[in-house]
């Protein structure tokens, strides 16, 4: 590497990050929009991209083509590499778990279901998820960097404890994210060099609202707000100016126990008529007279 490129990267590398979320969130699609979104030189954002492309996260076209009619220099296109790392991602919810990989662009590699219900240990089936998530690895043969886990409770940081699992058998304040990470070191989940992979836990309507507003629904969106459901309860959360909103104690999108019926059915938080069992599906297969 010559001295004006390594001096080019120097200035550039603080620019590493932003320039890979703007590639894998498809809001840099070329270099040159590169340049512009990191406000740096072009020849500054080529050595970003050279040593992106170098650490196998990104590909850049070798021969770049100006779309037809289109004027000026074209510009070599960027695209997250296919066989680039992968995160772990395990969803734990009533009535079972899932695990995948994920790759940048939020690109499904892999994903298996498990089990049909869920032990009131929280080890247990947290345990499962992962050793299922580190045999996709083993298949795939992909390099893991981080692994996240969903849960349908609010996660309290710092502590990492499931506040309210609702709906399931565990008692609140399980501590979710450290029994993750346990699991995922008993399970050998490493990065190439052997170290710990690490390990997050958060709701899942949170990490759902993160899913949508970097690659779906809401991408391009300062505000996103996402009311779902899965198979049991109802949940939201909300992103304000590109940010995850959870309050203090992480509650502060627990739409589901909102009272919508005053005399309605008996919610598992202790009150009547929230929203969370007078909406969600099993609610909506027993107002059309069909059993869940």
């Amino acid at each position: 590497m010559t001295h004006t490129r390594t001096t080019r990267l120097e200035r550039g590398r603080s620019a590493l990050g932003p320039a890979l979320e703007l590639v894998h969130t498809g809001q840099a699609p070329t270099r040159a929009v590169l340049t512009a979104e990191l406000g740096v030189t072009r020849a500054t954002a080529g050595a970003v991209a050279g040593e992106l492309e170098a650490l196998g996260l990104i590909t850049v076209d070798a021969h770049p083509t100006a779309p037809v009619g289109s004027q000026g220099r074209p510009s070599h296109r960027l695209s997250v590499d296919p066989d680039g790392p992968v995160a772990l991602a395990a969803q734990v919810h009533a009535d079972g778990y899932r695990a995948a990989l994920v790759g940048l662009g939020g690109n499904l590699v892999a994903t298996a279901p498990g089990c049909g219900t869920v032990d009131a240990d929280p080890a247990q089936v947290i345990s499962e998820v992962v050793r299922t998530g580190a045999g996709l690895l083993r298949e795939s043969g992909r390099r893991c960097v981080g692994a996240g886990l969903a849960v349908p409770s609010a996660v309290a940081e710092p502590e990492g404890t499931a506040l309210n699992p609702l709906h399931l058998a565990w008692q609140a304040g399980a501590p979710v994210r450290d029994t993750f990470r346990a699991c995922l070191a008993e399970a050998g989940v490493t990065h190439p060099d052997g170290s710990p992979v690490t390990g997050f836990a958060a709701n899942d309507l949170n990490v759902a609202a993160l899913a949508e507003h970097r690659h779906g629904a809401g991408r391009g969106a300062r505000h996103l707000l996402v009311v779902g459901t899965g198979h049991h309860g109802v949940g939201g959360a909300l992103v304000l100016d590109g940010r995850l909103h959870t309050g203090s104690s992480g509650l502060a999108m627990e739409v589901g126990h909102l009272t919508v019926d005053p005399g309605g059915r008996p919610c598992h938080c202790g009150s009547r008529g929230c929203l969370d069992v007078e909406t969600d599906p099993a609610a909506l297969l027993a107002a059309a007279g069909r059993e869940a």
